[in-house]
């Protein structure tokens, strides 16, 4: 089956929204979170900001939103609390020889496939999209997962070859920054 990789429209509204809100951690129960959870919920009109500022991809099955990845830059990231908090620790970690403060960052996420789809490739191919669309804009990504999500966090780590290089905690629970060089790769 081939998914249709592409930015965000405004079609895309219900779709995005109605697969964030399907598996935000505050609405899956314990067993269900062992799928993977989205830590944080943004609206339409923030998402649309991420957009703008760096990217939102959006991959398609005919009509159905099959999966979505965000990016944004820095600055625009400070405004939320969680991701402020990671961005405070960015003088303290290193990646290829800089520490993440040194460098032209943004932030990958979140990141979110359909249960119905997962397998099949699209968070790779949502990836890829993402790596043409900020090509030689910066020098590397950055990512969190909340430590307990192993699925996500294998997902990145074994499944695009992010590198764990730290953690950081927000309202005493853990989570892991992971980075990677923002060209192109073979993934």
């Amino acid at each position: 089956m081939a998914f249709l990789y592409s930015r965000l429209t405004n079609a895309d509204c219900s779709g995005v929204l109605a697969l964030q809100e399907k598996n935000l951690v505050d609405n899956l129960d314990v067993e269900s979170r062992r799928d993977g959870f989205l830590s944080a919920r943004f609206s339409w009109e923030q998402l649309q900001q991420m957009d703008q500022d760096v990217a939102v991809l959006v991959a398609r099955d005919a009509d159905r939103v099959a999966g979505y990845l965000c990016a944004s830059g820095v600055e625009l990231n400070r405004q939320y609390p969680l991701l402020g908090a990671m961005i405070d620790v960015y003088d303290r970690l290193c990646f290829e020889g800089h520490t993440l403060a040194e460098q032209k960052t943004f932030v990958y996420g979140p990141a979110c496939v359909d249960s119905d789809f997962r397998g099949r490739g699209i968070l790779r191919g949502l990836f890829r999209a993402l790596l043409s669309e900020i090509e030689d804009r910066f020098e590397a990504g950055v990512a969190f997962v909340a430590e307990d999500n192993p699925r996500s966090l294998g997902a990145h780590v074994a499944g695009l070859g992010m590198q764990d290089i730290g953690h950081f905690e927000f309202k005493n629970k853990r989570y892991r920054i992971l980075a990677f060089a923002a060209a192109s790769q073979s993934t």
